[in-house]
């Protein structure tokens, strides 16, 4: 599970220098860095979420609002 320090969240960013679990921010990275191209690709992105919820599914819950935005 993910270890957060208390502090306000307002973009993927900022929740992903919260996270204390390295496998998880890494994946995290790898997501943001797949939703930033210019040639976004579903099958990329829904992998990535897909292990993130295997890993850790509280995880995907609380960055579900930031990919909306």
């Amino acid at each position: 599970m993910s270890v957060m320090k208390n502090q306000e969240i307002n973009d993927l960013g900022s929740y992903i220098k919260q996270i204390d679990n390295q496998e998880i921010k890494i994946l995290l990275l790898k997501l943001k860095n797949e939703i930033n191209k210019d040639d976004i690709g579903w099958e990329q992105i829904k992998d990535i979420l897909s292990v993130i919820y295997d890993k850790d599914d509280k995880v995907l819950n609380e960055i579900v609002p930031f990919l909306l935005i």
